[in-house]
């Protein structure tokens, strides 16, 4: 299988993990940013794709998927809420990505609470 197939595997794995966002809920789209960076994660680690590779996925991803986008974009602007052990962190580094997009300023792995929410 060519880098070709396994980027086009690995996206059709993401969009199979994505769950329903609710309406308006920070909490839902929170959590399926979680899931889907989770997977993103796993493939990473079972090096079927590359950490690249995978921004790269999270990229189309967004622009394809307006949940995702949602999503990723609630992520982004509450990341220093969230705890840190529950961020993947090809997720944690795509948010930090967004959040510079927005012009906000990065957030530390230092700076992360205890709490979850």
């Amino acid at each position: 299988m060519d880098e070709a197939d396994k980027s086009l595997a690995a996206y059709e794995e993401l969009t199979k993990v994505m769950p329903s966002i609710g309406f308006l809920s920070r909490k839902k789209r929170i959590i399926a940013f979680l899931k889907v960076t989770k997977k993103a994660q796993e493939l990473i680690d079972k090096q079927e794709i590359s950490e690249d590779n995978a921004q790269f996925l999270l990229s189309i991803f967004t622009k394809k998927t307006a949940d995702f986008q949602k999503s990723a974009m609630m992520a982004a602007m509450h990341l220093a809420s969230v705890n840190r052990k529950l961020v993947p962190d090809v997720g944690f580094k795509y948010a930090n990505q967004m959040r510079a997009n927005l012009q906000m300023l990065p957030v530390d792995d230092q700076d992360q609470p205890e709490s979850s929410d």
